[in-house]
């Protein structure tokens, strides 16, 4: 896909849901690139409160979206340029600037208190200028990004920093061009590359470790603290993988040992700490020097990170010029690191909590819900003639991908098989299934920390019932979609709505709803197959999430809320509990359109069922696709080792011809077990015996 058929799809999926949500496309087109930014690791969470208007002296003042939640505890602030013609515009230096800056002095003014006098105490944008004065001096960094969907020119300079009270600003610009090259990226970020030779004369001095593998280099370096904390400084959580982001953001920002040992011991830091795990996609490296690194991310140690940036932000003094910490850094292959770098996360973290949460696209959980997606036709609709699929994106990209391997005619084909209003990826299953889980202050807290919760959620059920993962789990999951989206459309329309903060209403809507199922109609649940049949929603439970919706609406705007910033207070729990303790009455149409429990039970367990059947066949398959002289080195392998039980060699005799017949899907399954176990001892599948 090209540049102006990006940008095109882009504003029509704009006015799609600019439509949907009763906004204006702009607006819209604003919503869709700021989930392009949390999607690349750049934003955690853009929120918008539009304003354009006047200040001090009659000077422009704009911002349209802000971020106060990052991990490392900067603020972002975002203005948009809007083309919005069939035409790609351009804009130049000077005209970024003059943006920018109109952003910048919105931000001067917030922050000394001079926004606020006069303007609306109940508007998103005093809400935020409130916000940002009482954080004061409290900030690590100002990030300002302009947004556009039209083209800089390419002779642009690259914008100087500046700042504000002590704290540094920074400016961003994405136009069309950069979300374009993203979206095309192998990884899904926007490249960044780290000149070294900034902190070290001639490079970094590095070890390159000599390993037999194609797709990945490994490199040992003493790193000096102060290359790392100015690193973070400059790039904040920008620098850290996104489930690392996620547990960081939830612990405090200093980690009191590391504290003492840079000040009271810092030589012996890098013997005492245990340094910190990165990966790459790129180095320039000569005579044993790193000069350059692309698409640094720190999948462990991030709290070492983020507290040598405190300690010396809040220490001038501290001695960090004889402070070192111990680095690998894996370079991947760009076109193996969307798979390696998630592995190498885990593996790296597999002590830590961060692991509890460990929840990447390649888990057997998101694998099982690919194959589930792919095989399970959805109903037709009302007027519509054939079956369609509800596409599950695994991995970023793939439903683009899939559909590029086509001839025209099969792209065709595969659109009306595919609809791409039918695409759900892992972040937006992640909002249906915690909205519904009843944790609706984690899904307003971002992406990245609904993630979080949606793994806490669901892996401890795969851990002990993977079987309940079936296809009734994927249909339910497909109408809690639906659900959530007929919600969504239903409020932005509705009389009462006070345009802002249409997302909190949304989920806080379904969470309330199934709260009130469970807490209302006993003996009885929610008939979500009844949704999947349809795929619709029926009018009773439109007209029930209105009525709540209009008492969420109420609680989150409450004058006497404890948290100004509406946003803001829809994350805390507290706010959750508020929700819940209103008092609300399911009405008579709605309660009949719920459905018997122990009816919904039985199909559960027959799904179940079904599915434990589906996963032994499948482990059948999977036996008789390896050849005999491989399960005859298995058997060697682990014999040699002390692995292999008496009923281990007797069912192996059954796929190395050694005796007739055919394991069952019991045996199929220790069988793969015992493959499994022999690639954790060191067995290759290439050791099989010819």
């Amino acid at each position: 896909m090209e540049i102006y058929a990006f940008r095109a799809e882009l504003l029509n999926q704009a006015q799609v849901r600019g439509a949907a949500e009763g906004i204006f496309t702009k607006e819209a087109f604003l919503a869709e690139v700021a989930d392009r930014l949390a999607d690349a690791g750049d934003i955690e969470q853009l929120n918008i409160a539009w304003f354009e208007g006047e200040g001090k002296r009659r000077r422009k003042l704009a911002v349209h979206a802000y971020d106060l939640d990052d991990a490392d505890n900067s603020v972002a602030l975002a203005v948009l340029r809007w083309g919005g013609g069939a035409d790609v515009g351009k804009f130049n230096y000077t005209e970024a600037t003059a943006t920018l800056r109109s952003l910048e002095s919105f931000l001067e003014e917030a922050v000394s208190g001079e926004f606020v006098v006069g303007r609306e105490e109940s508007s998103p944008v005093y809400q935020l200028a409130e916000d940002l004065r009482r954080r004061g001096n409290n900030v690590s960094r100002y990030r300002l990004y302009l947004l556009s969907d039209q083209l800089l020119s390419t002779t642009s300079k690259v914008l100087p920093s500046s700042s504000l009270n002590g704290v540094p600003v920074d400016f961003h610009i994405w136009d069309i061009r950069r979300f374009f090259q993203v979206s095309a990226s192998l990884t899904g970020r926007d490249q960044l590359v780290i000149d070294l030779t900034t902190w070290v004369s001639g490079g970094l001095p590095a070890l390159e470790v000599i390993a037999s593998s194609d797709d990945a280099r490994t490199y040992l370096a003493a790193l000096p603290a102060t290359m790392l904390a100015e690193l973070y400084d400059k790039h904040g959580s920008r620098l850290l993988e996104g489930n690392v982001r996620s547990y960081l953001s939830n612990r405090g920002k200093v980690n009191k040992g590391i504290r003492t040992t840079v000040l009271s011991d810092p030589a012996h830091f890098l013997a005492y700490n245990n340094g910190i795990t990165a990966t790459a996609v790129g180095v320039k490296a000569e005579d044993g020097r790193i000069q350059t690194v692309t698409d640094l991310q720190i999948v462990n140690g991030g709290q070492t990170t983020a507290s040598l940036f405190y300690v010396r932000r809040e220490n001038k003094t501290a001695p960090m010029d004889d402070v070192y910490v111990q680095m690998k850094l894996v370079v991947v292959e760009p076109a193996a690191a969307a798979d390696m770098i998630p592995r190498i996360s885990r593996f790296a973290n597999s002590q830590n909590r961060v692991s509890e949460a460990d929840f990447f696209s390649n888990s057997p959980f998101h694998v099982r819900l690919e194959e589930l997606s792919r095989r399970t036709l959805a109903p037709s609709k009302a007027g519509v003639n054939y079956q369609t699929i509800w596409f599950y994106e695994r991995t970023r990209g793939s439903y683009q991908n899939e559909r590029n391997k086509l001839t025209p005619a099969k792209q065709r084909k595969f659109d009306e098989l595919n609809p791409k209003s039918q695409m759900i990826d892992k972040t937006t299953a992640a909002k249906y299934e915690v909205s519904w889980g009843m944790q609706p202050h984690q899904v307003s807290s971002g992406a990245q920390k609904n993630f979080a919760a949606f793994a806490n959620l669901v892996a401890s059920r795969w851990e002990t019932a993977p079987d309940a993962f079936n296809e009734l789990y994927w249909k339910n999951l497909v109408a809690k979609g639906l659900l959530f989206e007929h919600v969504r459309t239903a409020i932005a329309k509705a009389e009462w709505y006070q345009k802002g903060y249409l997302a909190n209403y949304v989920t806080y809507t379904v969470a309330k709803l199934a709260y009130e199922v469970g807490r209302q109609a006993r003996g009885r649940e929610f008939n979500l197959e009844k949704i999947w049949a349809s795929q619709s929603v029926p009018q009773a439970v439109i007209d029930e999430c209105l009525a709540i919706g209009i008492e969420v609406q109420g609680v989150l705007t409450a004058d006497a809320r404890p948290v100004q910033n509406v946003t803001e207070w829809a994350k805390k729990p507290d706010c959750w509990t508020a929700v819940q303790k209103v008092e609300h009455s399911l009405s008579p149409a709605f309660l009949a359109e719920l459905d018997d429990r122990i009816v919904t039970t039985d199909r559960r367990r027959t799904a179940a069922s079904i599915q434990k059947i589906d996963t032994g066949i499948s482990a059948q398959v999977k036996v008789y696709e390896i050849q005999p002289p491989q399960w005859v080195a298995v058997e060697e392998f682990l014999r040699s080792s002390r692995q292999l039980s008496p009923t281990d060699a007797s069912i192996l005799d059954l796929v190395t011809g050694r005796k007739p017949g055919v394991p069952s899907e019991a045996q199929s399954r220790r069988l793969l077990g015992l493959l499994q176990r022999a690639a954790e001892r060191g067995f290759r599948g290439d050791d099989s015996v010819d």
